[in-house]
């Protein structure tokens, strides 16, 4: 069970190395402003009060509450880290910044237009929500314990909500959920690439998590197969450099010489498959279905990535993309097991990697 939980938790992540100082920086404004007494909010809506200074830079990170107060800080030590993982320390805190400002406008204009009271609004939960949607809308494909849709899990949240913090305005939440829809990849890579330009030029690499590329990801590196004009046209541009920093990673491995025949077809077979498996966008008919053994992976790690909840087949062809336990994770992870690769065990066919 412990083993199951601990999967659907590092299926948002990622094994970006880095100290989580976003989530450090958010948790720290949490206690102090709980340790100071510090009670912040804003009062929206028709014949609400005019914001002062300090409840337009305190409201998100004051709670008047301690059930608030605890819920807030038990997300943020739950989600933060594997969220900051995913995206960055420079996104992680722009998002949270952006969903921070848009939310109370969003939500007195609402207000305004159907006629309804003040109401007052603090706490981080909203912005918790609007993360954690736009988190969940990445990997939308995967499934928690097997049976839980992860693009229930907001909803899920914002039911429980109701119920743990009364005083939080519903509505809020729920219009939280429709502002993490909108973060799309686009705004993600535009932030991606604003943190490139030099926006954490002045911390030391260890104090954050930078935006990196994958290089576990590898390319079969053959004139013969040319894996990045199989990729639609839609592939964005953060999808493309993984795909040249894969290129590169393979030709390097080429160098190595290979002892004999087989076991250059076979490795040559491996890479193929990683081909196949990342490209699971690629359009029927582009490149043929490929044959993957199962007793070419490892038995030690193909037992534990099934003991993480992965299915078999596409454990399997992760391992044999990769040929290593934490790039099969992270191929998992990210959900780039395609359908082009079938496993065989016994020289019979048994499933697709699907």
């Amino acid at each position: 069970m412990l083993d199951r939980l601990f999967s659907a938790w590092i299926w948002f992540g990622s094994n970006r190395p880095g100290y989580c100082s976003g989530t450090f920086l958010i948790l720290l404004l949490i206690l102090l402003t709980w340790l100071c007494g510090i009670h912040a909010s804003l009062s929206l809506g028709p014949g609400g009060d005019f914001p002062g200074f300090y409840d337009l830079i305190f409201y998100a990170f004051s709670n008047e509450e301690l059930t608030s107060f605890l819920h807030n800080l038990t997300l943020l030590l739950w989600i933060g880290p594997c969220q900051e993982r995913r995206w960055s320390t420079f996104v992680f805190l722009a998002l949270s910044f952006i969903s921070t400002v848009l939310l109370p406008p969003i939500y007195a204009l609402f207000l305004f237009v159907t006629g309804d009271e003040a109401s007052r609004v603090s706490g981080y939960s909203a912005t918790h929500l609007a993360l954690l949607t736009a988190q969940c809308r990445q990997v939308k494909q995967r499934r928690v314990l097997r049976f839980v849709p992860v693009w229930f899990l907001p909803w899920l949240l914002l039911i429980l909500d109701l119920f743990l913090l009364p005083s939080a305005p519903g509505l809020l939440h729920f219009y939280a959920i429709c502002l993490g829809l909108s973060y799309n990849n686009e705004l993600i890579e535009i932030l991606e690439q604003i943190e490139k330009l030099g926006a954490c030029a002045c911390l030391p690499k260890w104090a954050y998590i930078p935006v990196t590329s994958h290089p576990h990801l590898p390319v079969y590196h053959s004139t013969s197969i040319r894996p990045v004009s199989l990729i639609e046209p839609s592939t964005s541009r953060s999808q493309l450099e993984d795909h040249s920093a894969w290129q590169h990673s393979v030709s390097e491995w080429h160098q190595e010489p290979l002892m004999a025949t087989d076991s250059q077809l076979l490795e040559e077979e491996m890479l193929r498959a990683g081909i196949l498996a990342s490209l699971h966008d690629a359009p029927e008919g582009v490149a043929d279905k490929l044959e993957v053994p199962k007793s070419s992976v490892s038995s030690i790690r193909l037992q534990q990535l099934e003991k993480m909840g992965f299915p078999t087949e596409k454990a399997v062809v992760a391992l044999a993309a990769t040929g290593q336990l934490d790039g099969a994770i992270s191929l998992l992870i990210d959900d780039q097991i395609g359908e082009e690769a079938v496993v065989i065990s016994k020289g019979k066919k048994s499933s697709s990697a699907s």
